[in-house]
């Protein structure tokens, strides 16, 4: 049994596909989408299907063994390793109860009122406004960042990229100062980088909101697992509608951020926000192509094909967060989910009426792709922050 207080279970029945659903910790845990079975003869002797649960790790499809869960966890990965899974598990049962106080904050410092984000940092442990100056706002609004993502994130990376950030940004203003500050104030005064920084707070509570299905997914940190795409691993509760709209939510904030990748790269690169490499913005006849004339033409590009524009890129990106045949299937509603297996069968080819071309995986592989994917958009998060303070501190910008 998993230590949250409130454990809501879903699966669906193999022979009917009747989705099933009970909840333990409250008084209202009647079952739902299914009945007693008349003359019961006692579990686990076949007759009936066997379905494994757990809300903390991942389960497997099959008949019934004699070893628990948790005894299979703790035998896989180790104590050491399984105690810093529960401590990770242990804070999210405490971030859960406080998701409203989370979107309140958030959603006051969106509208810029700051008397009322300071309310909502006085419900929060361990956030603290010191002062109403846009630095200390973004202290605190940082500070509950990391705390909301600090179970699904990994902190070395968090730290890297902190640490990092800085650094770059003072090189490119001491060796491109000219064309640095042109590119910042472009984004300041068209509003890119307020915008995108809203868009990525909005993950937040969203990811806390479906901290369910991805509860399972920790244990893949710790576990020795190369290929788990068709492994059929069950995750014991989740709606996949609402993961599928926030994987799309994730990629769409991984796109725009790409956009400021790409232009602080072309800075590191060629001294010119605006200039990519040849290789990429040189058709064979050495020819420009439109889509690499500039940042603002490069912004309007597919996911698919920004993350390849980006020549030797300073910020090391996740080949394994980003899956485009995933991302074209739920962009075009192209896909098919089967409750009681959890497989899921996306179409990405444009193939007319037909659907022939497909690509298959397992819902709790989907859920770690989304994972990996928050860990990316969450870091670059992290170099928007070093941006913001960059301007507020050397450009003196007004952000």
């Amino acid at each position: 049994m998993s230590n949250r207080d409130i454990q809501p279970f879903q699966f669906a029945c193999p022979n009917c596909e009747e989705v099933i659903s009970f909840t333990i910790g409250t008084q209202e845990g009647d079952i739902t989408g299914a009945i007693d079975i008349l003359d019961f003869k006692g579990p686990f002797n076949g007759e009936n299907p066997f379905v494994e649960l757990h809300l903390d790790f991942p389960v497997s499809f099959g008949a019934y063994e004699q070893v628990t869960t948790f005894m299979r966890i703790i035998h896989e990965i180790g104590d050491e390793a399984f105690r810093d899974l529960n401590l990770r598990l242990t804070l999210l049962n405490n971030l859960y109860s406080k998701k409203r106080d989370l979107q309140r904050l958030i959603t006051q410092y969106k509208r810029g009122d700051i008397d009322a984000f300071e309310q909502a940092c006085n419900k929060l442990d361990g956030v603290t406004l010191e002062s109403h100056k846009k630095q200390d706002v973004l202290a605190a609004l940082y500070t509950t960042t990391s705390n909301i993502s600090s179970p699904f994130t990994i902190y070395e990376q968090n730290k890297e990229m902190s640490r990092e950030m800085p650094e770059i940004l003072r090189w490119l203003h001491s060796h491109h100062q000219e064309k640095t500050n042109e590119f910042f104030n472009k984004v300041i005064d068209n509003d890119f980088i307020k915008t995108l920084h809203h868009d990525c707070l909005s993950l937040y509570p969203k990811m806390i909101e479906l901290e369910l299905p991805f509860r399972p997914t920790f244990y893949q940190d710790y576990a020795e697992v190369d290929d788990t795409s068709k492994t059929p691993a069950r995750i014991s509760t989740a709606d996949f509608d609402a993961c599928c709209n926030f994987y799309k939510d994730l990629a769409e904030v991984y796109a725009r951020q790409m956009t400021l990748v790409a232009g602080l790269n072309n800075l590191i690169k060629r001294g010119d926000y605006d200039l990519f490499d040849d290789s990429v913005r040189l058709n064979k006849k050495q020819e420009k192509i439109k889509a690499f004339e500039s940042i603002d033409s490069y912004a309007n590009m597919d996911l698919g094909r920004k993350a390849g524009a980006i020549d030797d890129s300073f910020f090391r990106f996740n080949e394994s967060a980003i899956d485009n045949k995933i991302r074209n299937g739920i962009a075009h509603y192209k896909y098919t989910y089967k409750e009681s297996s959890q497989l899921i069968t996306f179409y990405p080819a444009r193939e007319g009426m037909e659907r022939n071309t497909y690509h298959e995986l397992y819902f709790s592989e989907f859920m770690r792709k989304s994972l990996l994917l928050f860990r990316d958009v969450h870091n670059l998060n992290h170099m928007i922050k070093a941006v913001l303070y960059f301007n507020i501190f050397i450009l003196k910008n007004d952000v």
